[in-house]
């Protein structure tokens, strides 16, 4: 049971609900209270002017001219009876002996000379009516020192009420029931927007959408912003680590290809042991580097040092060529000695080498590389003999997962994008081209200086 209502009050509807249903309770019992005084007031006012009217019908007898006060009396019974239905009547002395009396109802009420006396004294103090075991009294003083006592019976008093309040509770009640509906219809129709919220990041989860729509309430609308970024962000992150592990799994294969073609080299221990050593340092820092872009965007830090950009292009000259040495790829070097750029190391070789790659893949026989510069800016242009690319096709490529060919050659369509990433983030500029000297793909790499 405690769970349950643990569990039931972690909900804000219940929360409100019970919340509201407090403060009614405290209202409705202070509004109760005050109508009950009030109800009990106007009950006891009822019978002062009842006691007020049976006086003066009193007095009116005894102001006939005719017989003594308990002639004048006797003779006015019959109409007094009718006037003071219900009640008692008591003449008494001055010194509390009782002349006259007419009773119509049982009372235990015992009027002894004390308890006269005690009426007298409240009297005094402006209490009009005093309430003595079954009945409410009061007293009248008339001429001659006589006195007029006259009393009712609380049955009818307290019957009624009894019934004023059981009427009064009710009304309170049902008054109470019908705020807590409409106040259950109003949560409702508030929580409708949340609702509808809550089942669409369900469709989410489930894969059949990918934000929250804009059909909520204005309150909820910095609510959808912040969890559609916060979706946004996730979705970037995990497609960022998908590319990364893409990417990983593409820079590895030149290297592994190498070290697979020096084992069909039949090399000797020795020549194999270097051309493995080298490749699994390769290796090493291809994963240290897709690590630190999985993290971090790429070109951070990227002008801290310069490199010098021919070993980096003899470096993957070399690999590649074991790689391809079956299709005995001719290389024409065109190099200016001495550049350098002011780049990652390990960026270079990623974009350059996924570049160089696509050349000797789609190549015929021959790949030429040239590089050299002017004041501003350094150029790498790489060309290959191979059917080249079509215009409509030049900007396709560029994007992750396509390819000019599906047919001729395997891949996955990743290595031009990487670069494509690498080379923005250097603020290079990538042009795509025909090649007039071998016929084929001529890509040409402008790398600014500074």
């Amino acid at each position: 049971m405690r769970k349950w209502l643990e569990r039931k009050y972690k909900s804000i509807k219940v929360r409100i609900l019970f919340s509201f249903w407090l403060i009614l309770l405290v209202v409705f019992t202070g509004i109760g209270w005050f109508l009950d005084g009030w109800l009990i007031q106007s009950k006891t006012q009822h019978v002062n002017q009842h006691f007020y009217t049976q006086s003066n019908v009193f007095r009116s007898c005894l102001n006939s001219p005719y017989g003594t006060d308990t002639e004048k009396l006797s003779g006015c019974s019959h109409y007094l009876k009718q006037i003071t239905d219900k009640s008692n009547l008591y003449v008494f002395d001055a010194n509390y002996s009782l002349l006259w009396q007419l009773r119509q109802y049982l009372s235990t009420v015992d009027y002894t000379k004390q308890r006269l006396l005690m009426l007298s004294e409240k009297k005094q103090t402006d209490q009009k009516i005093i309430r003595i075991e079954d009945s409410f009294v009061t007293m009248v003083a008339l001429k001659d020192r006589k006195v007029l006592v006259l009393s009712i019976s609380l049955h009818d008093f307290d019957a009624q009420v009894a019934v004023g309040r059981r009427n009064l509770i009710l009304a309170l009640l049902l008054n109470m029931l019908i705020l807590m509906a409409f106040l259950s219809w109003v949560l409702h129709r508030g929580l409708i927007p949340l609702s509808k919220m809550v089942f669409d990041l369900e469709q989410i989860a489930k894969g059949n959408a990918d934000r929250l729509k804009n059909e909520y309430a204005s309150e909820f609308s910095a609510m959808r912003d912040s969890v559609n970024n916060l979706l946004n962000t996730e979705r970037m992150q995990r497609e960022r680590y998908r590319n990364t592990l893409a990417d990983l799994a593409h820079s590895l294969k030149t290297p592994l290809a190498v070290m697979q073609g020096a084992a069909s080299e039949q090399l000797d221990y020795q020549d194999y042991l270097s051309v493995a050593s080298e490749q699994i340092r390769r290796m090493d820092q291809i994963i240290q580097y897709q690590l630190t872009r999985a993290v971090k965007s790429i070109g951070d830090g990227a002008k801290k040092k310069t490199v010098k950009l021919v070993p980096i292009i003899e470096r993957i000259l070399f690999a590649l060529g074991k790689v391809y040495r079956e299709k005995e790829v001719r290389v024409i070097l065109n190099l200016e000695l001495g550049i350098e750029l002011n780049a990652d190391e390990r960026d270079l070789m990623e974009m350059l080498g996924n570049m160089l790659e696509n050349a000797f893949k789609y190549s015929r026989s021959e790949v030429a590389v040239s590089a050299y510069t002017d004041s501003d800016n350094v150029f790498i242009v790489m060309e290959d003999d191979g059917v080249g690319i079509s215009e409509n096709m030049r900007h396709t490529i560029l994007e992750r997962g396509e390819r000019a060919d599906t047919s001729a050659t395997p891949g996955q369509g990743i290595g031009l994008s990487v670069s494509v990433d690498i080379l923005s983030a250097y603020n290079c500029r990538l042009e795509v081209e025909d090649s007039f000297s071998l016929g084929g793909a001529k890509f040409s790499i402008t790398f600014p200086k500074s």
